[in-house]
């Protein structure tokens, strides 16, 4: 049996004749009689009633057309399902980002894509960049965003894994409002520095500060979680962190001051595993990531634009 003996039949009943189907399905009626006749023997049990006036179905001939008719839809469907697949407007994806990359541009993309692909699920899991790759290898992500630079991987990062970088991560001094006149040329002389913990694949914001200002007299790290955490401490007077300015936006007791020349810009780079084929869908994820950053870069990092 196959769907075009199913098709056939279908047509036979709606057409109550064999006459009238052979010359809606565009062919003579001898070979649509015999197809007929050999689904009938092929399942064992009459389909077709013939009368002088025509056909109609058996009792068994109702229930294959019922359920015959699903089997079709459901194969349109899948036919659909697959070519919008193919074309990566359906199906999943599995994202990876950490705080700052949600900030700065996960949060836009994944608006952006699942109003322009509201059949795709969109799964993101927010966890630290050392956690993604070892997601990425396993196949249990697709894609992952970190805030760093390719200048600054490991030969690690850079042998197993591809990547396109986007946007640029300008980067300030996040500091208690009662300090926020302080003068400390260079962003040195601020005592504590609250850092976010070293992740060993990635040097960032703890290597970088502790290599600028860490043989100062009166330096002290207090290290958190994420750059995200550093903000809390900095309300709490507790100290200064290197953030963005979205990070910190809008929270009491916290301003933000123009970062010195060796706190370099940041950049979200989106990473995928090396050998692998990427899907329709993963190639959308990136071009849109792409359109989402420039488009953030011509307006400016304060922008407000909503994709």
């Amino acid at each position: 049996m196959d769907f075009r003996q199913i098709e056939y039949f279908r047509t036979v009943v709606a057409h109550g004749s064999l006459s009238g189907a052979a010359k809606h399905l565009e062919m003579t009626q001898p070979p649509l009689s015999s197809a007929i006749a050999k689904l009938e023997e092929e399942l064992g049990v009459k389909l077709l009633k013939r009368t002088s006036k025509g056909v109609t179905p058996t009792q068994a001939g109702l229930v294959f057309l019922e359920t015959g008719g699903r089997l079709l839809n459901e194969r349109e469907r899948l036919k659909q399902n697959l070519n919008l697949m193919g074309k990566g407007m359906v199906g999943e994806l599995r994202i990876g980002a950490e705080s700052m990359g949600i900030n700065e541009l996960i949060a836009q993309v994944t608006g952006k894509f699942t109003r322009e692909f509201p059949e795709v699920r969109v799964n993101l899991f927010d966890i630290r960049p050392d956690e993604m790759l070892q997601s990425l290898e396993d196949g249990r992500l697709d894609i992952a965003c970190v805030p760093f630079d390719p200048s600054t991987f490991t030969s690690y990062v850079k042998e197993s894994f591809e990547w396109i970088t986007t946007l640029r991560i300008d980067l300030k001094i996040a500091v208690p409002a009662m300090r926020a006149r302080e003068d400390h040329p260079d962003g040195r002389g601020w005592g504590r520095w609250i850092v976010p913990q070293p992740i060993q694949v990635f040097p960032g914001i703890p290597e970088v500060v502790l290599g600028a200002v860490g043989e100062e007299l009166g330096f002290r790290a207090l290290y958190v979680s994420s750059p995200q955490t550093t903000i809390p401490f900095v309300a709490a007077g507790l100290g200064v962190a290197l953030v963005t300015e979205k990070m910190a936006a809008g929270v009491q007791g916290v301003e933000t001051i123009e970062a010195p020349e060796w706190a370099k810009p940041m950049r979200c780079t989106l990473l995928w595993r090396k050998g692998i084929e990427l899907t329709p869908l993963m190639k959308r994820w990136l071009e849109v990531s792409s359109e989402v950053a420039e488009r953030t870069m011509k307006l400016g990092s304060n922008s407000s634009y909503r994709y």
